[in-house]
């Protein structure tokens, strides 16, 4: 145990609170990646929630708040001793009068979006094909294809320290790209339930769309390994492509040869191996076994690999890129 209190211990076997005890994360997260986990705590509604943050800042119990895990990058070596997790903090409801949709934090992005379709809502496309929670989207101002949380988000109720609850409006979130408030400040504060509100659609329209966006996610998303998405929130072979001008020249002839062009087939490929090869021997990076999908160098993958291999690869693509693009995946250390 990670010095978890006694008392704590008491507490939570004595509660009503679902939780899981001594979890090996390389099942449990996303990227099967980390080594245990005390506990995992598994609240039901938002009672339950404001109690497990109550009781855990009162027996001074460090801990983290996770959603579906998509975007962590937990490490081997660690043990770690709490985790609150949103997943049982589902639930959508949708007002035809206000055109609100309320949606719980740990519901799954995909959900939302496919439900606002179901109500011709538009604005939410974008998101069927992201693996996480709204909670956490909100967090990062996740988004793809043009649509973002910020685009349709209202407010949000976050659960405080003490277990009370506080509203935000949109504007006081200060969501910018990929960033708001919550991911600058490190305060403890639980995304518990959003609101969103979109505009009236055609709902055959907005469904052309989610498929159009589903098949472009499904081709150019890594589905062979466990796979943490993009690393970064940028575009690796353009930053790569400011430092050396032959690799801008190879890069350039690549996407109009293979992207726009498309000379010699009808579709654009789904894999980079070859532009990503150049790219490994040009910028001398270097590893045991390859961290990233073939179809790009931006999409860290697991293949077996132990995270010191991943965040070196991370550290190289930093120095390369000089730190001019941010990271999107969350290293977690030990708290």
């Amino acid at each position: 145990m990670n010095n978890i209190p006694i008392l704590f211990n008491s507490w939570l076997s004595g509660c009503k609170i679902n939780y899981s005890s001594s979890v090996d994360l390389t099942d449990f997260s996303y990227f099967k990646s980390g080594g245990k986990v005390d506990y995992i705590l598994f609240p039901i509604n938002q009672v339950e929630l404001s109690e497990c943050v109550k009781w855990l800042n009162y027996y001074k119990v460090a801990f983290k708040v996770i959603g579906e895990t998509s975007n962590l990058i937990f490490l081997d070596d660690v043990d770690y001793g709490c985790l609150i997790s949103t997943a049982k903090l589902s639930f959508l409801k949708y007002d035809s009068e206000t055109q609100e949709i309320v949606a719980g934090g740990g519901t799954m992005l995909p959900q939302l979006s496919r439900f606002a379709l179901g109500n011709s809502i538009t604005g939410f496309e974008g998101l069927e094909g992201i693996p996480g929670s709204v909670g956490a989207a909100v967090f990062m101002n996740a988004g793809a294809y043009g649509d973002d949380v910020k685009k349709t988000l209202i407010s949000v109720d976050v659960i405080l320290p003490d277990g009370s609850i506080k509203k935000y409006d949109a504007d006081d979130m200060e969501l910018t790209y990929r960033n708001s408030i919550f991911r600058k400040e490190s305060n403890n504060e639980i995304i518990y339930l959003c609101r969103f509100k979109g505009d009236l659609g055609d709902v055959q329209a907005i469904y052309k769309k989610m498929s159009l966006f589903h098949a472009k996610r499904h081709k150019y998303q890594e589905f062979m390994y466990p796979t943490g998405g993009s690393a970064f929130s940028g575009s690796i072979y353009r930053s790569l492509a400011k430092r050396d001008l032959i690799f801008k020249l190879i890069s350039s002839l690549y996407y109009l040869i293979f992207y726009k062009w498309k000379l010699f087939r009808r579709e654009s490929p789904d894999s980079r191996k070859w532009l990503n090869d150049i790219a490994v021997k040009r910028f001398d990076i270097s590893y045991r076994v390859q961290p990233f999908s073939n179809k790009d160098m931006n999409t860290l993958v697991n293949n077996g690999h132990h995270t010191d291999e991943i965040l070196d690869y991370i550290d190289q693509l930093k120095k390369l890129t000089l730190g001019e693009i941010p990271i999107e995946n969350e290293i977690v250390e030990k708290f």
